[in-house]
């Protein structure tokens, strides 16, 4: 879109590839925000409609869909670490058991608890 006034001299609509200080990056090219007109970036992922100056500088940005959730990067290295530890432990119990027959009765109970264990919610 351009208009003659000279206030919007284009728009831009897709999904916000990369976020920093100055800008957004949609469609492949990267916006920026105006010194004389600050505007508030959307994060990573959503869907957004730019409207541009004649400069090419972000003049207002529309959030059509919300950036979708994903999982937090503290979250994302519990699940690692807690699916890290229950291979060594499964690998562990595996040797004991074939040292031990005792061991052995244990392994479907022990099997139950851990994918209790690994399934709950990520609470600290």
């Amino acid at each position: 879109m351009t208009t003659s006034n000279g206030r919007v001299a284009d728009q831009v609509e897709g999904v916000v590839e990369q976020v920093n200080e100055r800008g957004i990056k949609v469609a492949g090219d990267w916006r920026n925000v105006s010194k004389f007109h600050p505007v508030d970036l959307p994060e990573r992922g959503a869907r957004v409609r730019c409207e541009l100056d004649a400069k090419g500088f972000l003049r207002s940005v529309q959030v059509l869909d919300a950036a979708p959730s994903s999982t937090s990067s503290g979250s994302r290295d519990r699940t690692i670490t807690r699916l890290a530890v229950l291979k060594a432990a499964s690998n562990f119990l595996g040797l004991m058991s074939q040292a031990r027959e005792e061991v052995r009765s244990h392994v479907l109970v022990l099997a139950d608890k851990w994918l209790a264990w690994i399934e709950q919610d990520d609470e600290p």
